[in-house]
């Protein structure tokens, strides 16, 4: 458990920032929001700020003014193009790093890029598993319903494949049916892979990349996983247990419980 005098949450989408806010604040950490340009409209009673990734300037100045030096990024974040950025002039003077990462690299050299940046002004950057334990993937099925024996097979094929496809930083998951890999994750995220390869019976497994930044970009799964799976045929979902957040996981399992869809940690 952390105990921070303070803390400041940037707020992608989604319901986890407020579910950090609400955990920290209850330990007695103050907490500071960071809204990112509309992306989180969750939370009330905090103090905070709207801010568009790339005005480092005015979020630096924010923080420094609440005497806050510790950080928590989380919620849905999609990644930026190089043209549609409108950089204040702190961004400027620290972004050439990031933009040839957001160029040439993957998601993970990117987050890493943005981890050392952060990091030279005077901050530290925390993982949201510091502050939400539960929710975590835990290890074996968490749903009611139980692979097959022909499904696990597929998870043992589909772990390697997603540990190998991460390691280019490529992506975080892979489709597997009847033992072959029938797809893998690239920039538009695991639910349009999904959605792209419909396929009776197979199996999406999502791991963690080797060396990935977990304090940045940890796995995730959520309902819109479990919707996109089921419109697609697919039998169930995999992911390494103790490394992939479970968004509004009672929601989560609850659908997958009700399409006959089993959710399965793998340690």
């Amino acid at each position: 458990m952390t105990v921070l005098p303070s803390l400041a949450i940037v707020a992608g989408g989604g319901v986890l920032p407020a579910l950090v806010a609400q955990k920290a604040s209850a330990r007695g950490t103050k907490v500071f929001i960071i809204h990112l340009d509309g992306s989180s409209d969750h939370f009330s009673g905090y103090d905070g700020i709207t801010a568009r990734p790339e005005q480092l300037g005015k979020i630096f100045t924010a923080l420094r003014a609440q005497n806050i030096r510790d950080i928590v990024m989380i919620g849905r974040m999609s990644r930026p193009s190089l043209l549609s950025l409108r950089p204040d002039f702190e961004t400027l003077r620290v972004l050439p790093p990031i933009a040839w990462a957001l160029c040439f690299g993957g998601d993970d050299a990117l987050l890493k890029s943005v981890r050392r940046m952060i990091e030279g002004k005077g901050f530290s950057l925390h993982g949201v598993q510091e502050f939400v334990e539960e929710v975590m993937a835990p290890a074996g099925p968490f749903g009611v319903h139980r692979p097959q024996a022909r499904h696990l097979n597929d998870i043992q094929v589909g772990m390697e494949a997603a540990r190998r496809h991460g390691a280019a930083d490529r992506g975080q998951a892979v489709v597997v049916w009847e033992g072959q890999i029938v797809a893998r994750e690239g920039r538009d995220g695991t639910d349009a892979m999904i959605r792209k390869h419909p396929m009776q019976g197979a199996v999406l497994v999502k791991t963690s990349k080797p060396g990935q930044d977990m304090a940045l970009d940890m796995p995730s799964i959520g309902p819109g996983t479990v919707d996109a799976c089921m419109a697609s045929g697919y039998a169930g979902i995999a992911v390494e247990a103790g490394m992939t957040l479970v968004a509004n996981r009672d929601e989560t399992i609850a659908r997958a419980d009700q399409g006959g869809i089993f959710l399965m940690g793998i340690s």
